[in-house]
């Protein structure tokens, strides 16, 4: 179930992140680097009142959906009602901010910023919903069609000129029509009201622990940007932020993928088979996210050269490159944070604990920017990153088994390593052998797939041998 959900996901999130990547293609060509530096900053901004005022919602919908299936209705009358109560406050926040603000070019700015903000935050609420209903089918169509808008729309209005206006004006109108397309009817017959005292207690104690969790690790993936636009330039910002997307945006994507198939098969055995039940989900699921971020980094790595002059527009490719492998291993390490040894806390209903690894490495993090930024670039923002992860995922890990009886570590490491090991060197192998950079990149691309494929057969990773073998024997 594991695997054929993961392919559901691919499908449903990967075509979307394919026109993701294109949309860093095109706005890197068509907007100036501080003019992308500005969008930057923007994204940084909304992404950090999301998590502090949304994100809490989206989690509890996503952990007990499935335990208040009975009564879809009510339990989402309750959550509907919850976001009504967070965005009319933080709405009346942001117009003002954003009225008082001096510069008039960051004052229109933020005012996009708070439409941004409210229907990124109802949007990915609809696709935690389609999430835990276990639907991918309606998840990608509000992905692709979310994606599709918002690289035409801001596009066009990029080449026409609007500067760091065009990609948000893009995104809100994306957010908004792919709702009415595709999400509306989810919510027939739900009404707004407030859940009971006791039901709001519980939901509050499980969100807002996880809600200070993501904004801490906000500051790790977020507050670089914020930091560079201090310490150096707006067109600083914008050259990291290309690289940094690239190569954070596209190995997470692959990620997020597998977690999104694989975390709601986790609470469906936890809830029905309890605890052992969940022991060996989260061994099929942990392998194969380990295997995919180990791989997967080591790939990217390998063909780094050959996807950051496809990509990158020719003004930020040198200072992406240069930040390209500390960012893609730093992924690779938060992904295996959040969809694997972070898993123990909100399955065990502990999510107070990720306050502590979240911490962490928001001080480290802040503590080396400060540190290396001056004297370093961007370069150091990413030397800071990937060290803040690095402990974050330590301390969680530790921390982890206290709460919940997680699969041992050694096979999944053991495994991602070899295959790691194996599919990059391929990869970088076969890319060598030509000069065209798209020859280089295919060849190299289709190399490496073929061996870490094969080296997962071998391996059995999340049974996929095993699995094959009953199928076609049967």
């Amino acid at each position: 179930m594991l695997l054929r959900h993961t392919l559901y996901y691919f499908t449903a999130r990967g075509l979307p992140g394919l026109v993701n990547f294109a949309a860093l293609a095109v706005f890197t060509r068509l907007l100036a680097p501080e003019e992308f530096g500005r969008y930057a900053l923007v994204l940084a901004g909304v992404g950090l009142a999301n998590v502090i005022f949304f994100q809490w919602l989206r989690l509890v919908l996503a952990r007990f959906y499935q335990a208040n299936r009975s009564c879809r209705e009510q339990y989402l009358g309750g959550i509907f009602a919850l976001f009504l109560s967070v965005a009319v406050p933080v709405t009346g926040a942001g117009l003002v901010l954003a009225l008082a603000w001096p510069d008039p070019l960051w004052q229109g700015l933020l005012l996009l910023s708070v439409a941004l903000l409210l229907t990124q935050a109802w949007f990915e609420l609809n696709l935690s919903l389609a999430q835990a209903s276990i639907e991918p089918v309606r998840y990608g169509k509000l992905s692709g069609t979310k994606a599709v808008v918002a690289i035409t729309l801001g596009g066009s209005l990029a080449w026409l000129g609007l500067g760091a206006t065009a990609p948000v004006v893009g995104l809100v109108a994306a957010h908004l029509i792919s709702f009415l397309a595709f999400g509306w009817f989810a919510w027939r017959g739900v009404k707004p009201a407030l859940p009971g005292s006791d039901t709001l207690k519980s939901q509050l104690g499980y969100g807002l622990p996880l809600t200070v969790t993501f904004a801490l690790s906000w500051v790790v993936s977020g507050s670089d940007r914020l930091l560079i636009a201090w310490l150096l330039d707006e067109r600083s910002v914008g050259v990291y932020a290309a690289g940094y997307d690239l190569a954070f945006q596209t190995l997470m994507l692959v990620l997020t993928i597998i977690n999104t198939a694989a975390f709601p098969l986790a609470v469906k055995a936890l809830e029905r088979g309890g605890g052992p039940a969940a022991k060996r989900q989260l061994g099929e699921n942990g392998q194969l996210i380990f295997v995919a971020a180990i791989a997967g980094g080591c790939g990217f790595v390998a063909l780094a050269p050959q996807v950051v002059e496809i990509v990158i527009g020719t003004e930020f490719r040198s200072d992406a490159l240069a930040i390209f492998p500390w960012v893609v291993f730093a992924c690779a390490i938060a992904g295996i944070k959040a969809f694997h040894f972070d898993l123990a806390f909100q399955l065990g209903v502990a999510s107070r604990w990720l306050v502590l690894t979240g911490a962490a490495a928001a001080l480290s993090n802040l503590a080396l920017n400060m540190l290396l930024i001056p004297g370093f670039g961007i370069l150091g923002a990413a030397w800071a990153t990937l060290a803040a992860f690095v402990i974050s995922a330590l301390l969680s890990a530790v921390l982890g088994l206290r709460v919940f009886d997680m699969p041992p570590l050694g096979p999944m490491i053991g495994r991602a390593l070899v295959i790691g090991g194996f599919s990059g060197g391929v990869a970088w192998l076969a890319a060598g052998q030509f000069t065209s950079v798209w020859s280089g990149l295919v060849s190299g691309l289709l190399a490496g797939t073929v061996v870490g494929l094969a080296a997962c057969w071998l391996l059995n990773v999340a049974g996929v041998r095993a699995r094959l073998q009953q199928r076609f024997s049967g």
